[in-house]
């Protein structure tokens, strides 16, 4: 891989332009400014209230894990939570955990509601306001949201398992300027639309949800790193499951990266299943030298999902200065022991940084982390470069 992209070296109104994108693209479609952050309070429920969650949110062990409820009504997603977002006093649960820093792990047991597909597309997520009481037929929120500690976090996580059929768990790490709401609507809306059967785990680190926010957000997201090791290594697989899959998206490639750079070879980290690098927001250079070499022995596959229509790492790349991992054309990244899929055929959102509501993405998200297929037995075109290195493309 050459980098032949000249540094940045002025033009500040081309800087803000591209914060700009980014903010438009992380943020769902959204351009929002920081609003007032009130008096921080600590979220520190009696441990009764813990003793007493109900059950609701979990499945009867005799369903098993199924969408088909979604043709013809509104569904209530589990999402379990760990965040190292700091809890604020809030009434609708998806507000009760805010943009500061925590800089420690807090857990939640949520349910996220998705309205039929009679309501929105496939991929789509109509997004409530500020209101109270969403209208769980029209829009995707989260409806409730129960406090754990990690003993609770991590029983309810076998329970669900339990209610699986792959005993499979998915972690699902978010993008910059994404509220605490926003990221698991996202993990619900991946879930339910890919049909994928395990167990949905929320890293949410503290994003400021902001247009101004990118280089601060870089900054979270880096030191969110350790925390999404600890889960990965120390939490889930005391849960036992069969596989832990990571899809990271966007800045989310940042919060990962800096996980696996913590990994010491004499490490106890479980070998993952799947590990999706969506539009990553991370610097191509890095990651061939110090992230894949990890992934190559502690995974069973890495997959990254490119395009040269980026518009949001585009920016990204005039902000940083250097190639991102997550554009494709003549910078598409090309390594061995990752499959590189070029998704520039596939039409995401406005700026093509989110494909998540594509079917094409989702079809083959549900191939690649629940049938464990090969690039080769997919819906994908094998191109070969002139040095021998092989992609793939969409149809």
């Amino acid at each position: 891989m050459t980098e032949s992209f000249r540094p940045y070296t002025g033009r500040v109104p081309l800087l803000v332009a591209a914060a700009a994108i980014l903010a438009l693209a992380c943020g769902g479609g959204r351009a929002r400014t920081p609003a007032a952050v009130p008096d921080v309070v600590m979220i520190t429920p009696p441990p009764e209230s813990l003793r007493a969650a109900p059950d609701l949110f979990l499945p009867r062990a005799s369903e098993g894990r199924s969408w088909d409820g979604l043709d013809t009504g509104t569904v209530r997603i589990p999402i379990l939570v760990a965040t190292t977002r700091r809890g604020v006093d809030a009434e609708r649960p998806g507000f009760r955990f805010g943009t500061q820093d925590a800089n420690e792990l807090s857990w939640g047991l949520s349910q996220v509601s998705v309205p039929s597909y009679r309501v929105r597309a496939e991929g789509e997520i109509p997004r409530a306001g500020s209101e109270s009481e969403p209208d769980p037929a029209r829009v995707m929120f989260m409806n409730s949201l129960l406090p754990a500690d990690s003993v609770r976090f991590i029983q309810r996580v076998r329970d669900d398992l339990a209610r699986t059929r792959s005993r499979d768990i998915l972690v699902f790490v978010h993008g910059y300027n994404s509220s605490f709401e926003d990221a698991a609507v996202r993990a619900a809306q991946l879930a339910a639309d890919m049909g994928f059967d395990g167990t949905v785990v929320l890293f949410s680190w503290p994003s400021a949800g902001a247009l101004t926010g990118y280089v601060r957000d870089q900054q979270t997201a880096r030191n969110a790193g350790w925390h999404l090791l600890r889960l990965l290594r120390d939490q889930l697989p005391r849960a036992n499951p069969d596989r832990i899959h990571v899809i990271a998206h966007s800045m989310g490639s940042e919060v990962l990266s800096k996980a696996l750079s913590l990994v010491d070879p004499r490490d106890s980290l479980p070998r993952l299943g799947q590990v999706v690098f969506a539009a990553p927001d991370v610097d191509a250079r890095i990651f061939s030298r110090e992230i894949l070499p990890v992934l190559r022995q502690r995974s069973l596959g890495v997959t990254l999902y490119a395009s040269s229509e980026d518009e949001a790492l585009r920016a990204s790349r005039v902000l940083n200065g250097v190639l991102r991992l997550g554009l494709g054309g003549d910078s598409l990244t090309v390594l061995s022991g990752m499959t590189t899929v070029d998704a520039t055929r596939v039409r995401g959102d406005a700026l093509g940084h989110t494909l998540f509501g594509n079917p094409a993405l989702l079809t083959d998200l549900h191939a690649v982390l629940t049938e464990g297929r090969a690039p080769a037995e997919r819906r994908l075109l094998q191109i070969r470069r002139a040095d021998g290195s092989v992609f793939w493309r969409f149809r």
